[in-house]
Formats: structure tokens, sequence, C-alpha cells
């Protein structure tokens, strides 16, 4: 079981949409298998240099994945622009995936959800957005927890502790530090060895970020809009049987 299928999906039907969520598919599951590999085994200096790498990837590529489900044309538009010949590597893009943007809200939240003065083109796409969290997360997270109950499931402890309108906020509170503190892993901002992360540091993150990520995959496939959704039953199959790799 991966975690590459429980984020992306899986659709019997070709197209640009698939393909672009194949290849993000494929890429969660390279690097969230390192992260794995890094968490169960023992610390070693490779953990350390680039255990934080494979975990950040993973979380970016996860939220990017969700985003296109939820989002396709955010997700083809992406796609095709990378697809143009006159992409350069090396030159900032304005329209690119943004952490800030894409996955949290660039602008301040409205103090009223629901306002007929709010301006369209203001509200927030963003995957964590609280229009997104009221119009998607919100009743697909209920549909999720009403499903465990009535099947009777057991290993969702997590989801079951809290409820549908703490789902997204307790899930931004989380990755918001999470990013920052892998991102330190990345970008080697450690001038003295001292601050480097250490066993318990990078596998606390490493654990948390596949925690999250898990959570959030497997109540989408409880949105009833959400591209290549996986029916209830395997997406719980593929939950239960991803949170077995790791504890």
């Amino acid at each position: 079981m991966t975690l590459g299928t429980l984020v992306c999906g899986a659709s019997a039907v070709a197209g640009a949409a698939s393909t672009t969520l194949d290849h993000l598919g494929a890429s969660i599951d390279r690097f969230s298998g390192k992260a794995l590999t890094y968490l169960n085994n023992d610390f070693d200096e490779e953990a350390q240099s680039f255990g934080a790498f494979c975990a950040r990837v993973t979380l970016e590529n996860a939220c990017a994945a969700l985003v296109g489900r939820l989002d396709s044309f955010r997700m083809l538009y992406l796609a095709e622009f990378q697809a143009q010949g006159a992409y350069e590597y090396g030159k900032p893009t304005k329209s690119g995936f943004k952490w800030t943007g894409d996955v949290f809200s660039e602008d301040k939240p409205l103090n009223t959800l629901w306002n007929s003065d709010h301006d369209s083109a203001k509200v927030s796409r963003a995957l964590f957005s609280p229009h997104v969290d009221a119009v998607h997360w919100q009743p697909a997270f209920n549909e999720a927890l009403d499903y465990v109950a009535n099947e009777s499931l057991s290993g969702f402890e997590e989801l079951t502790s809290t409820d549908a309108g703490s789902f997204i906020s307790i899930t931004k509170g989380q990755c918001a530090p999470l990013y920052s503190k892998l991102s330190k892993g990345v970008h080697w901002d450690f001038f003295v060895a001292s601050v480097m992360m250490d066993e318990g540091t990078l596998k606390d993150a490493i654990r948390d970020c596949l925690t999250v990520v898990s959570n959030l995959a497997f109540v989408s496939h409880f949105i009833p809009t959400c591209y290549r959704s996986l029916d209830r039953a395997q997406a719980a199959s593929e939950y239960l049987a991803f949170r077995e790799t790791f504890q």
C-alpha cells in the first residue's frame, strides 16, 4: 500500500490531469518511502542529511496533489505552463505553485464567511481556506466519520477524536510549523552542529508529516467532487495499511 495512491487516488480514464497526478503520486511514493526508512530504521548520517528533505517533498507534493484533485484547472495550468518550451528553470514564476496562496490563504480571513459584498476573485480557493473548509472538508469529514462508525472500523482514533469544525484548523496548525521545521533541514540554516536535528526531532517531524498527509488524504475521498476519489472501502483499506507502516 502506498501513500501516493491514498493521496492521488486512481482513475481508469487517461488524460492530462490523471497523468499529472500519476507523476505526483510517484514522487510521493519515492520520497515518503525514503522518509519511512529514515523513521523506522536506526538513525544515521544519511537520515540526518536527507530525512527532512524527503518529508518536506512528501508534504508539498501531497498538498499540491490535493489542490489538483479539488481544483483540476489549477493543476492543469501549472502542468501546461511548465511544459512550454519557454519555461526557464532559473526564472521566478508569479503564477507558480506556492505554499502561501495554494495551500494557505494569502489574505487575512474574512470576518463573515458568506456575504453578498464579497468579491469572488478574492475568495481564496487555497487548500485550507475557510471557504474550501466549509464547502469541501467539513461535509467530507462528517461523511468519513459516519462511514467509519457504520462499518465499525478501528484505527481511526485520531480522526474520531476531533470534529468537522476543528479538522482543518488543527491540520493548519500542524502543517505551518511542520513546513517551517522541515524547511530548516532542507535549506541547512544550521551554522552550528548543536542545532542540527537529532534523532528524536527528525523522527517526530517525519511521523507528523506522514500522519497529517494520510489523514487529509483519507478524508478527501469523501468529497463528492474530488477528482480520482477511491471507493470508500478502498480508501479506508489504503489508509489503515499505510498507517501500519509506522508508529
